[in-house]
């Protein structure tokens, strides 16, 4: 499984983090319920969190400098934690697979139904697409566009920045007091 955090929601970045995981783990079969236990344990507190940011205007979401000390905080801290649930996920034991973990059962998978390696793209001689031609209508963006964040500070300021607000610190308000206090030191340069 792949579960990664991105200051982007593009095709390719999403494409990154699977090529990663199938280089990883293989090729994945099925995902049952695993977006809704995601939302549960992870990505509601961060949805939660930062609707509230914004609603009490802490978060300015036409700051640069807001969205990028947004960045800074919670991107991190969501990879962290999604790091932590799938290695909880990959673990917990599946009541219908004799109480074996996910983990176990790809282990066995290995063993008992060893696959080979896929060819490379120049042994398998797919033919190319040509899609302009192919009638088909263009590929229009959907989705959520999530624009590119720069950051506003110099490198020397971001280093000063990284050895002062530190976004893995332990926090009792899931990350709000670093946010707040990255924006300070943001505002502060200015």
């Amino acid at each position: 499984m792949y579960l990664g955090a991105a200051t982007n929601n593009t095709a390719l970045t999403a494409l990154t983090f699977f090529q990663e995981s199938v280089e990883r783990y293989g090729f994945p079969l099925r995902i049952e319920r695993l977006w809704r236990d995601v939302w549960t344990a992870v990505t509601s507190v961060y949805y939660d969190v930062l609707h509230y940011l914004e609603e009490d205007n802490y978060l300015n979401i036409a700051d640069q400098t807001h969205l990028f000390c947004c960045h800074y905080t919670f991107l991190p801290r969501l990879q962290d934690d999604l790091n932590f649930f799938r290695d909880g996920w990959d673990n917990h034991p599946l009541r219908t697979e004799h109480s074996m973990s996910p983990n176990q059962l790809w282990e066995l998978g290995q063993i008992h139904y060893q696959v080979d390696d896929p060819p490379n793209e120049e042994e398998m001689n797919i033919a190319e697409i040509d899609w302009e031609s192919s009638g088909l209508p263009p590929d229009e963006s959907v989705g959520v566009n999530v624009p590119t964040v720069q950051c506003p500070l110099t490198p020397e300021q971001l280093t000063a920045l990284k050895d002062t607000v530190d976004p893995r610190s332990p926090s009792q308000s899931y990350g709000i007091d670093i946010y707040m206090a990255a924006v300070q030191f943001c505002q502060a340069l200015e």
